[in-house]
């Protein structure tokens, strides 16, 4: 990775998680309620977290001087439900899912990933291995074991990697649209070479019209950025609530971290979600993970766009349900 090439426009570590944090307690709440109208290293394990605030959120230190937040909706005790949200996305892009796991009595947690949401977001760098390791110190913090964790799209490929190299509190494993064995892989890897390349100059250049060109692809179900608040919504994620510096790292990770390997190292029951015209991750990186996962079974997805779980919600969520029923 060459860290020379990023750029830092967001200050001193430790100085910009607390001002975004200020910043966004004002926004999100009217955010939210437009996005559910539209539907949709190392600290010790006995690190205690902050109090849950205001919006419902819940601090975990992962390393001195950073927290990350997450949302953790405590439905019942069927089970815990961990989810990872996909680059450059926040625990609010899963709250539909995570509602909908807790009124059918399960413990719904989902994490903004250190860089991302609401969590702190220190200069970096930012790796597969990095995340998979903050995964791990906040199971730890919270005393959690057997959950079942859920990754999409790269927050996908960070739950192969932690179930990989840790595994020891995951019970199940399900990834959706994640991009593995690698982001440039199959068919049309150079179109993904070349779509990647133009992302990684893009957040060089004009960090916003690189966002439009993917909000563009993300869904089949919400298509007109103009008219719909959902994806004005989506949008303002990938901008107000991501590190610029943590978001070209994360595509760098995309561009040269090869799953290959982890997959033989995986030994819980996985399910794979993939969309057969997914446009962003298609559908052969899902049958390389189901193909090289021992337990793996894969789950097509006939009308959805990259984010299964809003444009086949319904079969998403009763898929999950039935994994882990």
């Amino acid at each position: 990775m060459n860290q020379q090439n990023r750029t830092d426009e967001d200050g001193p570590t430790g100085q910009r998680g607390a001002s975004r944090r200020s910043v966004l307690a004002a926004g999100t709440g009217a955010a939210l309620s437009a996005a559910t109208v539209v539907g949709a290293g190392g600290t010790p394990a006995s690190a205690a977290p902050a109090a849950e605030g205001s919006r419902g959120g819940t601090r975990v230190p992962v390393a001195p001087g950073v927290e990350v937040n997450i949302a953790d909706l405590k439905g019942g005790r069927r089970g815990t439900v961990v989810f990872i949200p996909g680059w450059p996305l926040a625990s609010t892009t899963l709250e539909g899912t995570l509602l909908h796991l807790a009124d059918h009595g399960y413990r719904a947690i989902a994490l903004d990933q250190r860089g991302f949401g609401l969590s702190d977001a220190p200069y970096g760098p930012y790796t597969y291995d990095l995340w998979a390791r903050d995964i791990q110190t906040v199971l730890e913090t919270l005393s959690l074991r057997d959950v079942t964790l859920v990754g999409h799209s790269m927050g996908g490929a960070v739950a192969l990697r932690h179930t990989s190299r840790f595994g020891n509190r995951v019970g199940k494993l399900v990834v959706a649209e994640a991009p593995a064995p690698r982001f440039v892989y199959g068919p049309q890897s150079a179109d993904l070479a070349a779509a990647l390349d133009g992302l990684i100059a893009g957040y060089a250049t004009d960090r916003a019209a690189a966002v439009r060109s993917l909000t563009t692809n993300f869904f089949s179900t919400h298509t007109d950025i103009a008219t719909d608040p959902f994806l004005q919504f989506f949008e303002r994620q990938c901008l107000d609530q991501a590190s610029l510096p943590a978001s070209r790292d994360a595509l760098f990770a995309l561009r040269d971290t090869d799953l290959t390997a982890d997959f033989a190292r995986i030994k819980v029951p996985t399910r794979v979600f993939h969309a057969i015209n997914d446009k962003i991750v298609p559908l052969v990186h899902g049958q390389a993970v189901a193909a090289g996962i021992r337990h793996a079974r894969l789950v097509t997805f006939a009308t959805a766009g990259h984010a299964v779980y809003v444009d086949e919600a319904d079969k998403f969520r009763a898929e999950l349900l039935k994994f882990i029923g």
